[in-house]
């Protein structure tokens, strides 16, 4: 990594630098905060997609959305130029949803005649922020499912497709919110943010007509090198033990899947380039389990707990899972397995 890029990364926030590893690893992100700063969390989000990145974003807020609603607000114009664009660097998608989306049947462009009928080429934006997901409907939660499986969508007029380095971000309505079980899997990382850590881009500490920090090709090219990073065989079986380990511990019901762990090796080696390393070392790889098992892991209960098949006190064990975070457990999980030399 040169001089320049590596200066950068110094002085970015913390949530700058955790969207540059979700495109770097090319993994989707949910983002925690306390309640209250939920919205500036959001703001900030925005802000740091469009001027830190200069990627042209829409945000929507899901808790009482529609399919239809969440299908329209996630699309932008087709602008080929904005890419190449500098002043349309920090152009958002409109936030308001349209009032009247469709068409009434009586004015159908099928039953105005051909001359009316225009091609809806619009595409999904570069970031999608979706706000209380964790709130909405089933049918919703479904349809952000398929749109990150697929990378494309349908509405009532075509089918629409997002690029190649698409980026779907959550912000959750409070720190224990989850996401139905398939969607939740689909995201690679999460990130909890301190509202005391602030919000510099809402805040106007930062230059709000500065030239993006991060261009297109200096992602491309982090992602490349993300791919090309070592992972020599020990430090393989490392990551593969800490996952074994995860799997086992008594404290655990759940989650941990065959797509977090390969989820664990894509944010682990998108980390070696941000450190100016080309190989990856144990500690990226517990760093990168911070990361990537937080919104994952399912806590055992009292009633659950394995050992109670073999005659264990439920008294005891409840008492024993008094105050047992998923933090505590990854913690745990991490001092247990014998780290490479």
């Amino acid at each position: 990594m040169d001089e320049l890029l590596q200066a950068r990364l110094q002085n970015v926030s913390d949530l700058d630098l955790a969207i540059l590893v979700s495109l770097t690893s090319d993994q989707h992100c949910i983002f925690y905060s306390v309640s209250d700063a939920a919205k500036d969390l959001r703001d900030e989000l925005h802000l740091s997609c469009t001027e830190t990145f200069g990627l042209q974003t829409a945000v929507i807020d899901c808790s009482r959305t529609t399919v239809d609603e969440f299908s329209e607000a996630i699309l932008v114009a087709n602008d080929d130029s904005f890419k190449d664009a500098p002043e349309h660097r920090g152009s958002t998608h409109n936030l308001r949803l349209p009032t009247n989306p469709y068409p009434s049947r009586g004015h159908s462009p099928a039953r105005s005649g051909s001359a009316n009928i225009t091609l809806d080429d619009r595409r999904i934006a570069d970031v999608i922020i979706a706000t209380n997901l964790d709130l909405a409907g089933p049918n919703v939660q479904v349809q952000a499912l398929e749109l990150l499986r697929t990378k494309r969508i349908f509405t009532r007029t075509a089918m629409h497709t997002a690029s190649k380095d698409f980026l779907f971000v959550v912000v959750a309505s409070k720190p224990d919110a989850r996401l139905t079980h398939h969607l939740n899997d689909m995201f690679g990382i999460s990130h909890f943010h301190e509202a005391e850590d602030g919000f510099p881009h809402v805040e106007g500490t930062m230059d709000k007509y500065a030239t993006p920090a991060f261009s297109r090709d200096e992602i491309k090219s982090l992602h490349s090198q993300a791919d090309e990073a070592r992972l020599t065989a020990e430090v393989d079986a490392y990551l593969h033990n800490i996952v074994v380990f995860m799997r086992q511990s008594r404290y655990v019901k759940g989650g941990i899947t065959a797509t977090a762990t390969r989820h664990l090796r894509a944010v682990a080696k998108a980390l070696a380039p941000l450190h100016g390393l080309d190989y990856v070392p144990p500690s990226l790889v517990t760093l990168a389990v911070k990361k990537v098992y937080p919104h994952r892991v399912i806590l055992t209960t009292a009633e659950t707990e394995r050992t109670l098949l073999w005659g264990s006190d439920p008294a005891a064990v409840k008492e024993m899972l008094r105050g047992v975070t998923v933090e505590d457990v990854i913690e745990e999980v991490i001092g247990s397995v014998d780290t490479p030399l």
